[in-house]
């Protein structure tokens, strides 16, 4: 555990340097309580009285805050400016509220601070002033409260442009929440309901609406999934695009094509349907979706590969945008995998150059790793790696040339030493991820240099390569200035709207340690230490993917952080298991959230199931306990996975599978790839996680074993090797 401070107090953060505002700034001895205004002054200049403001603010000083907040917005630096406009918003009587949110507009003209005037101006009554200023909104890419805001406006006004302005929020991006609850509270046409259930009956076809109207309850009907209706109205939709009374916009027709894949059957019709509706609106925005649906169609309906196969070139080529191509390809690649081995390999030779975001076929690939092992086709893995090595992720990469490595190893594939050596260089090189990384320096013996091993563990983890980065030195002193004057609360909502992006790795990692800091100075238990232990590591973890660079030890210690060292020590210590394990088990299951929930239910630290914490609670006799609360957690959690580590035959592997899908499923898949390796015994572990059916049970065992040999090499690097070894034995 990091040293306890006095309250809301920080030390020297290991005399790190950043720099902001182009030119200058130690930040060293700052503190989570507000700094001396002298001082901030000479630091921050101009942009100190935003920061003082606040302060002012806070303490019910709202006519000095205000003064200073007006000077930030004339002498202060862009952010800080903005920031006290949007502050000045927020305290005095209606008509200053709406003066100020009039002032901010003007002055920082954009859809975030158009919304925030617009919720003034909402609460205030002064509908007009918010149709007035929203009347130039793009509806394809401004918020959608702010658009929702406007269009309640416009119908309580009784505006002649509000039906169109409805269509068009409702046909120009994904349907959303707040579209929903739009349609819901404020849209929906009471003559949809006698339709609802029979949409082809009498009553349905005498009821007064326009196409549009249609339209928007159709994309309703779709969001809610009731595709039994939406498929039932579809031909009533394909009659307005084919006689001129819709366009088929492609949301429109991306929802149509959905419809008819979850809701009919009738794939190899449906197929044949959407290519012609491709062919009657060639030239058109929606043609992509045609394709692309009837492409999905011939492949729902087995034996169409061909089909699916020409369909899908077309959608590409008729893609509007590098992630639209980028669907099609996933979809004809795995059309191929499902195919044949042998056309999914020729598809790899032929379009492996074709796409734009190589991340977004990394679980194509995964997918493909566990069918050539299961068909025996190891000699592939070389061709592959060799092949897409340039265009997919460095990390899809590695994958592949480390299999390819063992394999040659094992004498499963044909090779040679040498072959194998230069795999496993590949695989350690570039943002290839922590796993395959550590286990190709083990199998290269780079244990005897630990320069060597520093470089590998302190690489960004992207699987792109890194980008230079165009720093915001106006976002970097908002930030550094939330820190300096005792505002911790407000960093990580800050850096939220931005996930770190043009923020440099220096001052991340600073946010990092501020927060994680501010957490050990809180009493423990309470909600904001958890907050800030949260947001501190999230910071962090973003840091190392966006840098440029490889980061120091020092900050790799934030990315794998030693929360709650005191409970954790105590308890690994009487179940005799490795502190780096329970940090590892902690960190991949709740990124140390002692609060977090699963959707399956998993509460806490170590992501337990309430009958899980129960039947660990009756065995140490304990009545009244709380999953919640981090000391219990992590006893319950230490003591359970320690247990199962000795049921599989001291294999943290194997436990860390076995917690995550129940022992009974490791052993049938341990035999199963026994089985599919010829053998009878001794199954190399790092060739049957790729066997294990379940790409999230994988990657699972992947984050795990990755993060206890950071947690291990953190704490003493001469134990590399020793480390592998009792992982992977």
């Amino acid at each position: 555990m990091r040293p306890v401070l006095p309250a809301r107090c920080l030390p020297d953060l290991r005399r790190l340097t950043v720099y902001f505002l182009a030119t200058f700034l130690l930040l060293s001895a700052v503190s989570c309580k507000a700094a001396p205004q002298s001082e901030g002054q000479k630091k921050f200049g101009d942009d100190a009285d935003y920061f003082i403001g606040l302060r002012l603010l806070q303490e019910g000083n709202e006519n000095a805050a205000r003064e200073k907040f007006k000077y930030c917005i004339k002498k202060g630096s862009r952010l800080c400016a903005q920031r006290s406009a949007e502050a000045l918003c927020s305290f005095g009587n209606i008509q200053e509220k709406n003066a100020a949110a009039e002032n901010l507009i003007k002055l920082f003209p954009g859809d975030d601070t158009l919304l925030i005037a617009a919720r003034q101006f909402a609460v205030s009554g002064e509908i007009n002033k918010l149709i007035d200023y929203t009347s130039e909104l793009d509806f394809s890419t401004a918020k959608n409260e702010l658009i929702r805001m406007r269009l309640e406006a416009m119908g309580r006004r009784g505006d002649s442009a509000y039906e169109e302005e409805v269509y068009r929020w409702f046909t120009a991006c994904p349907i959303s929440t707040d579209h929903y609850q739009f349609y819901r509270d404020f849209y929906h046409h009471p003559d949809f309901e006698g339709a609802y259930e029979n949409p082809e009956s009498e009553e349905a076809k005498s009821l007064k609406y326009t196409p549009q109207q249609f339209a928007i309850n159709y994309r309703i009907e779709s969001y809610k999934r009731n595709y039994s209706y939406t498929v039932r109205c579809s031909s009533a939709l394909a009659d307005y695009f084919t006689n001129g009374s819709l366009t088929p916009l492609p949301q429109l027709v991306s929802d149509f094509g959905k419809n008819y894949l979850y809701g009919s059957m009738e794939f190899a019709k449906n197929a044949a349907w959407f290519s012609q509706l491709a062919k009657e609106f060639q030239d058109n925005p929606a043609e992509y979706y045609f394709w692309f649906y009837a492409g999905r169609y011939y492949e729902k309906a087995g034996m169409y590969f061909r089909q699916s196969r020409q369909c899908f070139e077309k959608a590409m080529a008729t893609a509007a945008s590098p992630s639209q191509k980028d669907d099609a390809l996933w979809y004809l690649l795995n059309t191929s995998l499902n195919f044949s081995m042998d056309s999914i390999i020729e598809s790899i030779d032929e379009y492996s150059r074709e796409w734009s975001d190589c991340e977004y076929f990394e679980d194509f690939f995964e997918q493909l790793v566990t069918a050539l092992l299961a068909s025996g086709r190891w000699d592939e893995f070389g061709r592959i790696y060799k092949a897409i090595d340039g265009y997919a992720s460095d990390l899809t990469t590695a994958q592949f040339a480390y299999i390819y490595g063992r394999l040659l190893q094992e004498g499963l594939a044909r090779g040679t030493d040498e072959e194998a050596q230069i795999a496993f260089r590949r695989a350690c090189q570039g943002g290839s991820s922590v796993y395959y990384k550590s286990l190709a320096a083990y199998r290269l013996g780079l244990d005897t240099d630990p320069l060597e091993l520093q470089k590998l563990f302190c690489q960004p983890t992207s699987a792109k390569s890194p980008i230079a980065v165009t720093e915001d030195k106006a976002l970097e002193t908002l930030l550094t200035g939330y820190a300096y004057f005792g505002f911790p609360e407000l960093i990580y909502p800050e850096w939220q709207k931005v996930q770190g992006q043009n923020i440099s790795a220096e001052v991340n990692f600073y946010l990092a340690d501020f927060l994680a800091k501010c957490a050990d100075s809180l009493p423990a238990g309470e909600k904001q230490e958890n907050d800030y232990y949260v947001q501190s590591l999230r910071i962090a973890a973003r840091a190392q993917r966006n840098a440029e660079s490889r980061i120091t030890r020092e900050q790799l210690t934030l990315v794998y952080p030693s929360y709650y060292s005191d409970f954790v020590s105590k308890y690994c210590g009487e179940y005799k298991i490795s502190p780096s394990v329970i940090y590892a088990l902690i960190r991949s299951e709740s990124f140390f959230d002692a609060d977090v929930m699963s959707s399956a239910g998993a509460i806490g630290l170590t992501q337990l199931m309430e009958f899980t914490g129960s039947d660990i609670a009756r065995r140490f006799k304990m009545s009244d306990y709380s999953l919640t609360d981090p000391e219990t957690n992590i006893r319950f959690g230490s003591w359970y996975l320690a247990s199962l580590i000795s049921r599989c035959e001291d294999s943290p592997l194997l436990g860390f599978f076995s917690y995550n899908a129940g022992i009974t499923r490791v052993r049938r898949w341990l035999q199963s790839s026994l089985t599919e390796f010829g053998k009878k015994s001794n199954m190399p572990l790092d060739l049957f996680l790729e066997t294990v059916p379940f790409a999230e049970t994988r990657e699972y065992g992947r984050k795990l074993i990755s993060a206890t040999i950071v947690y291990d090499w953190l704490e003493e690097p001469a134990r590399f090797n020793q480390t592998v070894e009792s992982l992977m034995k």
